[in-house]
């Protein structure tokens, strides 16, 4: 006997993984655009950004969460291919 997911439970699902996915590319986008805009030896630039008046701060407070889900999504996709390897392995 097999249950099925009421039909608004799934789309619901798939709009919240697309809101999510959203996010995670708006975030990675601006850490790129904060990187590459920034210019470290001009402290007149970020010093009165959020996390300033350091550049490290800036950086982490602007390109910190869009680091964090690259990071994150590298470690998914290892973890998921890896056990796909050892999934078919067993086979």
């Amino acid at each position: 006997m097999t249950t099925q997911r009421p039909r608004a439970v799934t789309v619901l699902r798939w709009f919240g993984l697309v809101l999510l996915a959203v996010i995670a590319v708006f975030f990675v986008a601006r850490a790129v655009v904060e990187i590459a805009t920034t210019d470290p030896a001009r402290p007149e630039s970020y010093e009165q950004d959020w996390g300033g008046p350091h550049y490290l701060g800036v950086v982490a407070v602007h390109a910190g969460p869009g680091l964090l889900i690259l990071l994150s999504t590298a470690l998914w996709l290892r973890r998921l291919t890896h056990q796909r390897k050892t999934h078919r392995s067993k086979e």
